[in-house]
């Protein structure tokens, strides 16, 4: 097989791989969702991922180390970074994203090469030391295309409370009503039960108080207290002296409607200041995670080319040659 052809064939594997990257930050800048609130798709969308950064960092391993002359392996690059553009569905943010990963991988080429080109022996070692600059990128892409999908989204919609949250913080509050909620729902019992329910907002204010300034966590918990105790009041007006289950059922279902869009409103006002900001602290907070699994993981590339390549030789697809160098030292004359 021709040296060209077989350079075809590693091109073709990388320009597949970062096409299938570049689908995956499409998915992944659509499906904000999926990462705000994880569920069973949240882990196929992140094996997906992972998947993906691995074919990029092989077949990238690959190219820079086989193909030359090295204009040739920039050329490849290029071509990997309009398949992943192509993958994105040629979006601007996609644009913007895909440069910064074909800047990086012209650095990850000349370092690479460089290195094999120093060495006596051929070694996976410069394609290992070199990785993290690719993988990297690769994560700041990703997580790039949640900001971006996730930014124009709450410019068009503005910013709403994950449901997964929204019920999580629902539960609970809906536990301690229930704890606290006497059994003969009176308007005595319910008086009690109004005191006790003022402690547990009294502990939810010095939460809020330590996260926004002091004058605005205390104007958004009054208007939080005011909506409050509107459901508690027709929770004391539907209240008989002794109510049965099913009624008391009913009453917790209510508020625990009510008090979920009080929830909402009162969060979403108090954010709303701050809400061109939220991507961008979801997007570092990403990058964070899959920075730490990625360099946990970051192992199997190396492996995989440290096999790839002995077999590459052993099918006469590449051969070990020697070559003989002019060494220009100085030394005293």
């Amino acid at each position: 097989m021709h040296r060209e052809l077989k350079s075809a064939v590693f091109a073709v594997l990388l320009i597949a791989a970062s096409y299938y990257f570049g689908g995956v930050c499409e998915r992944i800048g659509q499906g904000y969702e999926l990462i705000l609130s994880p569920s069973g798709e949240t882990l196929d969308l992140a094996l997906r991922l992972l998947l993906a950064m691995g074919a990029v960092a092989i077949t990238a391993g690959l190219v820079a180390a086989l193909v030359r002359p090295r204009w040739a392996c920039f050329l490849i690059f290029a071509l990997s970074a309009l398949a992943m553009l192509l993958g994105w569905e040629l979006k601007a943010s996609g644009g913007v994203l895909t440069a910064v990963y074909f800047i990086a991988s012209l650095i990850y080429v000349e370092r690479i090469a460089g290195e094999l080109n120093d060495r006596l022996h051929f070694s996976v070692r410069p394609i290992s030391q070199s990785q993290s600059i690719l993988l990297m990128t690769l994560i700041i892409v990703a997580c790039g295309s949640f900001y971006f999908g996730y930014a124009a989204e709450i410019e068009r919609e503005g910013f709403s409370i994950p449901p997964a949250v929204v019920e999580m913080i629902v539960e609970r509050m809906e536990k301690e009503a229930i704890r606290l909620l006497p059994a003969d729902v009176g308007e005595a019992a319910m008086a009690g039960f109004r005191d006790q329910f003022e402690r547990v907002l009294d502990e939810m204010e010095k939460e809020v108080s330590k996260r926004l300034p002091v004058a605005q966590a205390e104007a958004l918990m009054a208007e939080f207290r005011h909506q409050l105790e509107r459901v508690l009041d027709e929770m004391e007006k539907e209240a008989g002296e002794h109510l049965q289950a099913v009624e008391r059922e009913a009453i917790m279902a209510r508020f625990r409607e009510q008090f979920e869009r009080t929830l909402v409103e009162f969060v979403e006002k108090a954010i709303r200041p701050y809400e061109q900001w939220i991507p961008l602290v979801f997007a570092i907070s990403l990058f964070t995670l899959l920075a730490t699994i990625t360099r946990l993981l970051s192992w199997i590339p190396v492996v995989a080319l440290m096999v790839i390549f002995p077999l590459l030789t052993a099918l006469g697809v590449t051969e070990v040659v020697a070559e003989t160098g002019l060494i220009r030292r100085l030394t005293l004359g």
